[in-house]
């Protein structure tokens, strides 16, 4: 367990602290813009992350009175602080005017496209490998729009045609009432994370989960108390025969196999926390992997251009920003890459509009269509003491819509000769358009041993928090993400 469970004790004004003080504030430039992301740190063991309003909240125990608070961003002139003058309010950051030249002193003057083809071919030898520990917070962020929902039961053996009237008549009022709804949720996670070669371990020390249980349903709970109306229809010890039109998609389907996990089984499951942020940390870590990502090696389709030189944890940056050059370009952004390593310490890209990822289309002719699309990226790099870099800060958003709308038939397998053929049918047509996005902050990272692997106790369950409404007192005591608006006023407005 690490040491970021603490006591919330602080006594302002004085210059004797307490176990454990606990302060908030904002970060701004100089004409008063939030400054998103920016570091707050206190020695080798406490810092945070500013939200992407500029805001924060740092918890330390025991600060000397010798020890200083630093507030970094690229860009900015830092600020240093006593500890005993570290109170609540907004800080302000100067910008930070240095010339490329005054660090090339005997570097050979790059082109861009030359400094990205450094950092590519660098990049497998600079970022931490899988032999790590880390303390994390993930804060997880879905909007979702039901655009259409129809559901239709058009066949039932042994069922009369009122029977299913009925039925159908239950079902079209539920999903007519949420058909155009917008849901929001929020799950956040803190813990451990430790990773040896293929292999990893994660223990949740903290989970919060902020949901209107009665307003925001997610499409996957929707599904469930609709499927849940099949159950009656299909023989629990049975399988089946599976076809959507005249395609077989199945030929032998439990039942059981359908309904093994429902939505409130998951919750408190730890490997579906350790999937999700292992996807995550990989999609932030081996950018120089990522086939998407056209603008590092088809540089063909943009310009690039080298606005500069920065400033990020005392290390010094090439800015180098891309934008499209032909119609086939998707993305533009900034990287800002180590003038002398080349390592590439923090990346942000956006897509352009009308692009998108992923794009299947067969609406006409097998009724799906599906897109990824909205995506953009932001990750932030730091260098450890082993001299790797690993992600201090990564957050990504990105757009998912979906079509379905097929007719289903189940068909019993017969065990008998003689058994009666019970056929199962239904039609729907499912719509939706999703935000999503993830924050992910590394509170602290260090190499393992093996036996340090095999020492972390395996953990299966925990319990998250579940609430409704917005809970200040939840998080303290912990060096996290600060809330932004919407988590402050959720379960307070109806408006989102």
């Amino acid at each position: 367990m690490k040491k970021l469970v603490l006591l919330l004790g602080l006594v302002l004004g004085t210059s004797l602290f307490t176990k454990a003080q606990s302060v908030s504030g904002k970060i701004v430039d100089e004409a008063q813009n939030p400054v998103p992301y920016a570091t707050i740190q206190m020695g080798d063991r406490y810092g945070v992350i500013s939200n992407i309003d500029g805001e924060f909240t740092l918890v330390v125990r025991e600060p000397a009175e010798t020890d200083t608070v630093i507030i970094s961003y690229l860009g900015f002139e830092s600020l240093k602080i006593p500890a005993v003058q570290f109170t609540e309010k907004t800080y302000v950051l100067k910008e930070q005017v240095t010339e490329l030249d005054e660090v090339l002193v005997s570097n050979k003057q790059l082109s861009p496209e030359e400094i990205i083809a450094k950092m590519l071919d660098a990049a497998p030898q600079l970022y931490a490998g899988d032999d790590r520990s880390q303390v994390f917070f993930m804060r997880n962020q879905e909007n979702q729009r039901l655009i259409d929902f129809t559901f239709e039961i058009d066949k039932a053996s042994k069922s009369s045609r009122a029977d299913l009237k009925t039925i159908n008549q239950e079902i079209g009022e539920l999903t007519e009432s949420i058909v155009g709804s917008r849901f929001r949720f929020f799950t956040e996670y803190y813990g451990d994370y430790i990773k040896w070669e293929d292999s990893s371990k994660l223990k949740v020390e903290k989970a919060v989960i902020l949901k209107d249980k009665d307003r925001d349903m997610s499409a996957e709970e929707i599904t469930k108390k609709l499927i849940n109306t099949v159950r009656p229809y299909l023989e629990n010890d049975a399988t089946y025969k599976v076809k959507t039109g005249i395609i077989k998609i199945e030929d032998s389907l439990k039942t059981d196999e359908m309904f093994e996990e429902d939505i409130d089984s998951v919750k408190g499951k730890t490997r579906y926390v350790k999937s999700s942020l292992r996807w995550r940390l990989k999609g932030h870590n081996e950018f120089y992997k990522d086939d998407d990502l056209d603008f590092f090696r088809k540089q063909n389709r943009y310009e690039y251009t080298l606005e500069g030189y920065s400033n990020i944890g005392g290390e010094s940056v090439y800015v180098i920003s891309f934008t499209p050059d032909r119609g086939s370009a998707q993305f533009r952004g900034k990287m800002y890459i180590n003038v002398f390593d080349f390592a590439l310490m923090r990346l942000e890209y956006e897509m352009l509009e009308g692009e998108r990822l992923q794009n299947i289309n067969l609406k006409f002719l097998l009724g799906i269509k599906y897109r990824e699309d909205r995506v953009k990226v932001t990750s932030e790099y730091r260098k450890n003491k082993e001299g790797k870099y690993y992600l201090k800060f990564g957050r990504k958003s990105s757009g998912m819509y979906a079509y379905i709308s097929r007719p289903l038939k189940f068909i019993k397998n017969r065990t008998e000769a003689s058994s009666d053929r019970q056929v199962f049918k239904m039609d729907f047509t499912f719509e939706i358009d999703n935000v999503s996005s993830s924050e992910i902050y590394i509170v602290e990272s260090r190499e393992i041993t093996a036996d340090d692997y095999k020492s972390f106790e395996t953990q299966e369950n925990f319990e998250p928090v579940e609430i409704e409404a917005y809970d200040a007192s939840i998080w303290e005591g912990y060096n996290i993400i600060a809330p932004i608006e919407a988590i402050r006023t959720y379960g307070k407005t109806e408006v989102y």
